[in-house]
């Protein structure tokens, strides 16, 4: 498995206003062949956000590679966010329990 994170500065407002437009791509990501999950995550104050997206495997997500910038820049005009990094990750190891 692999993942793609982005990390944003974000306010409290632009959290949510991101949030929003998320659940909008989610469709999309959805469909993407090899997409396996998302994960989001913020700070108790809200001024960082970062994205996980996994996927099956290494082709998978770089084919998304340029849509997930061009994702990343509109979330960021949209919210008045900056982005602080798009990078990927092979996944070592993970656990998940529900």
């Amino acid at each position: 498995m692999f993942a793609r994170t982005h990390t944003l500065e974000t306010t409290a407002e632009s959290h949510d206003r991101g949030l929003e437009l998320l659940q909008e791509v989610l469709p999309w990501l959805r469909n993407s062949n090899g997409f396996r999950g998302l994960l989001r995550l913020t700070n108790a104050d809200r001024s960082r956000t970062l994205v996980i997206t996994l996927w099956a495997d290494e082709e998978s997500m770089r084919q998304t590679w340029d849509a997930s910038e061009r994702f990343g820049e509109v979330i960021a005009e949209t919210t008045g966010t900056r982005i602080l990094g798009l990078e990927d990750y092979e996944v070592t190891f993970a656990e998940i329990a529900q």
